[in-house]
C-alpha cells in the first residue's frame, strides 16, 4: 500500500501533509530495513545517528516525550537505555516538524531555540530480537500527552507503530503494556495480541502483559483508511484490568500450555476497563 494515495481518515491524512518521518538507528542497519515505508520515503536529512553530534537535538526531543508519557509511571528511561536499547541496535522511528512550525507553548517545552532544529513528535523505539522477522516494541510516545489546540494530532501513536512495524521489516512483533493502559486499544487496531504472560513480575509493574502479534500488512493499516470502525465482537472470556487474582489465575493457565489471544479492550464508565480475549493463538 502507498499511503499518500491511500484512502486515508482524515486525522492520517493530515499527519503525513504537516510532518516528516524520521529515524534513528546505526547506519549499518540500514540494509536490514525499509526506509520507504508505505511509500513514505525517509529523506537523507531524517536519518540520524546517535553516534553523530548532529543527531543531539533529535534525541533530547525523545527524552522529553519519553518524560512526558512516562515519567510519572516509574519507567522514565535513562539516556543510556534508550541508545544501548534502541537508537544503536534497534530503531526509533516517528514523526516530526521544524521547530518554527510548532505553538510557542509546545517549542519551549521541547525547548527548541533554532527554527530549523528538528522536532521529534512521536516515536515507537523497537529492539531486534534473536527469532528472525522478530522485533519487541519498547516504548510508543506521541505529543499527544501533552499538546493541545493546532498541536495535538490525533491518531499519530497509530500511525507511528503502523509505519514503524513497516520499517523494522517486522513478520512479528513482541511487545508488554499493563492492563490498565489505555494503549491496548491502539496495539489491537494493528492486530490480536497473543497473551505470553498475564502476570509479569519480572517487570517493574507486574500486572503487565506481554504478547505475541503476527504482522499482517493488510490488518496493520486497516484502521489508517477512511470509514473504518473496531470490532465489537465478545470474546469468550472477559476480565477486568484491576482484578489481580483474575490475571493470577490466566498467569497459571498460560505457563500449564493454554493459549488466549486478547481481542478487543472495552472501557467501562467508573471502573477499570474490560478485556475480551478468545481462546487459542493469534492467526
Amino acid at each position: 500500500m502507498d499511503l499518500r494515495s491511500a484512502n486515508l481518515a482524515a486525522p492520517y491524512r493530515r499527519i503525513l501533509d504537516t510532518c516528516e518521518p524520521f529515524l534513528i538507528t546505526y547506519p549499518g542497519n540500514h540494509s536490514a530495513l525499509d526506509l520507504a515505508p508505505f511509500g513514505l520515503v525517509l529523506r537523507r536529512e531524517r536519518l540520524y545517528t546517535a553516534t553523530s553530534l548532529t543527531s543531539r537535538n533529535v534525541v533530547d526531543g525523545l527524552h522529553v516525550l519519553d518524560a512526558a508519557t512516562f515519567g510519572d509511571q516509574e519507567m522514565l528511561m535513562p539516556r543510556w537505555v534508550l541508545f544501548d536499547c534502541g537508537e544503536f541496535p534497534g530503531i526509533v522511528f516517528g514523526f516530526g516538524r521544524r521547530a518554527e512550525e510548532l505553538s510557542p507553548a509546545l517549542r519551549s517545552r521541547y525547548r527548541a531555540e533554532d527554527d530549523d532544529s528538528f522536532v521529534p513528535l512521536s516515536m515507537w523505539v523497537a529492539i531486534r530480537c534473536a527469532e528472525e522477522g522478530s522485533w519487541f516494541g519498547h516504548n510508543l510516545s506521541s505529543v499527544n500527552v501533552m499538546a493541545t489546540g493546532d498541536d495535538a494530532l490525533p491518531g499519530l501513536a497509530t500511525l507511528t507503530k503502523a509505519v514503524g512495524v513497516k520499517v523494522a521489516r517486522a513478520t512479528r512483533q513482541y511487545g508488554a503494556t499493563q492492563w490498565t493502559s489505555s494503549s491496548i486499544g491502539l496495539h489491537l487496531r494493528l492486530g490480536d495480541m497473543q497473551l505470553l504472560s498475564a502476570y509479569t513480575p519480572a517487570h517493574t509493574h507486574p500486572e503487565t502483559l506481554s504478547y505475541r502479534m503476527n504482522v499482517d500488512e493488510a490488518v496493520l493499516t486497516r484502521s489508517l483508511l477512511d470509514g473504518y470502525r473496531p470490532s465489537r465482537a465478545e470474546g469468550d472470556r472477559r476480565l477486568a484490568a484491576d482484578d489481580r487474582d483474575t490475571l493470577l489465575a490466566l498467569q497459571s493457565e498460560l505457563e500449564a500450555g493454554d493459549a488466549w489471544t486478547l481481542v478487543r479492550a472495552e472501557s467501562v464508565a467508573g471502573s477499570a476497563q474490560r478485556l475480551h480475549l478468545v481462546r487459542g493463538s493469534a492467526t
